[in-house]
Order: structure tokens, then sequence, then C-alpha cells
């Protein structure tokens, strides 16, 4: 059966299928070049609710307006003085150590935690309360503990901090 969604494929020497649905509204499809086809619609349509959903929170979210040179430079520079000491704070709680603190300038992920322990934060994260900052923060930080999304994990979450559902709203503007 044939999907509805419109998507770019692109080949590539990868091992497996992935999935990237843009804020712009675009879905890219990432595939081997050994994989049939027919394999690829295939694994597009069993993810296509996944990809509807993400579409339309995309539709609904606030669209924020691009960002200048300097306007990064002063986020850059806020995000430095004022995530490392957070970091520093709950991990001292939490019984973590992050291997390092990155920032980026990426606009649709607020942090990430590598492997390693690496921990990268978006400085855009600076134009947001210090309640969400700090649940980003957490949130980076239960991910050393565990690499995943799983009930353990926000376990961990809820341990520090137990009101993170409020605070994860107020990155969406809810």
């Amino acid at each position: 059966m044939a999907t509805d969604i419109s998507y770019r494929l692109i080949r590539s020497r990868r091992k497996s299928l992935s999935i990237e649905v843009r804020p712009d509204g675009s879905v890219i499809v990432r595939a081997p070049f050994f994989m049939p086809g027919f394999a690829v619609e295939r694994f597009v349509e069993a993810k296509a609710d996944w990809i509807r959903r993400t579409l339309r929170k995309y539709e609904s979210a606030p669209v924020e307006p691009e960002l200048t040179k300097e306007e990064l430079a002063r986020l850059r520079k806020a995000a430095k003085e004022y995530i490392p000491p957070r970091v520093a704070y709950y991990a001292e709680r939490m019984g973590v150590r992050p291997t390092a603190i990155r920032f980026t300038s990426a606009r649709t992920r607020w942090g990430s935690c590598s492997a390693k322990n690496s921990i990268s934060f978006s400085v855009r994260l600076m134009r947001k309360p210090p309640e969400a900052i700090d649940y980003v923060i957490v949130h980076e930080l239960a991910h050393i503990r565990e690499h995943n999304h799983s009930p353990r994990f926000w376990a961990v979450v809820a341990e520090e901090m137990p009101d993170y559902r409020m605070r994860k709203k107020l990155l969406n503007g809810r």
C-alpha cells in the first residue's frame, strides 16, 4: 500500500533506515543503497502516524524568528556563564559526571547526551525561563544513568525534579 506522505529519499552507505521530519514540513527518509524501494515504503507506512503527529506539532508551534549572528553570540555567552554552574549543581545532587559540556545553535533540539556522556545544549535555551533550562539540564544528566527514554529514565528525572512535566511544557510555550 502506497503512503500519502510525501518525502525525499536519500540513499547512502548507511546500514539502517531513518526518518527526519523538519520544522518546515519536509520529510527526509535515509536508506541504504541496497534496500529495495518496497521496504522503504513499508517503513514509511509503519511510521506514518508518528510522521503526521510530528508534522502537526510543527504546524501548531510558534515560529521562532531567525537570530542574527550578534544575537546568537549573546546567547552563547549567556549560556556559557549560566549553564555550567547549574550542570555542576545538579550533577552533584544526581551523582553523575558529564565528560564535557558543549554549546550548539541547534534549532530543534534543546540538549543531547552522547554515548560518552558529553552533554550539549542549544544556546537558544537561554531564551526560555530558568525552570525550563533546569529541566533540560536534569533531562540530559539523567541520560548519563539511562541512555534512553525508558520508565527508569523518567524515574531518574522525577526523583530530582518531581514537577518536570510542568517545566517541560515551558519549553514549548504552553
